[in-house]
């Protein structure tokens, strides 16, 4: 009697316990490479993982988003001009929203940003063709 009585309690307070958050991070990040729009203004807004990352404290994103600059994985954001692109591009996006800084405060690390691209997109806009210029992005960020 004692036993299942001592069973359920334990039972009933492992269920209680919650993951941590950045575990939920690292699935929603993966999710990133189904993106298939980004829009000028408003970015990923309405795809799931895009806005699940973003609704998570920034101590529970931040560093995953940090640890994905360096994913190459393609997206699914099509364009007729450029390359579709990567997580780490992505990630590189949603940084800058999350900390309010621009693209132009990065261009010392290496940081491309066209100022006459016909598509007018920051997602190709703002390049970065080298890995170690996302290791600098990785670095700068894990500083702030």
């Amino acid at each position: 009697m004692y036993r299942t009585l001592t069973a359920l309690v334990v039972l009933a307070l492992a269920g209680c316990i919650e993951p941590p958050k950045t575990n939920r991070a690292f699935v929603y990040v993966t999710g990133l490479q189904d993106l298939t729009y980004w829009d000028p203004i408003n970015g990923g807004r309405g795809h799931d993982a895009y806005d699940a990352i973003l609704a998570l404290e920034s101590k529970d994103s931040v560093p995953v988003l940090i640890s994905t600059l360096l994913d190459p994985t393609p997206t699914k954001i099509k364009g007729r001009l450029h390359p579709p692109p990567t997580v780490g591009d992505v990630a590189f996006h949603m940084l800058l929203l999350i900390f309010g800084m621009k693209a132009d405060d990065f261009a010392p690390e290496g940081v491309w940003i066209f100022k006459n691209d016909p598509v007018n997109n920051p997602i190709y806009k703002v390049r970065i063709e080298k890995d170690d210029v996302r290791e600098k992005l990785r670095l700068r960020f894990g500083r702030m």
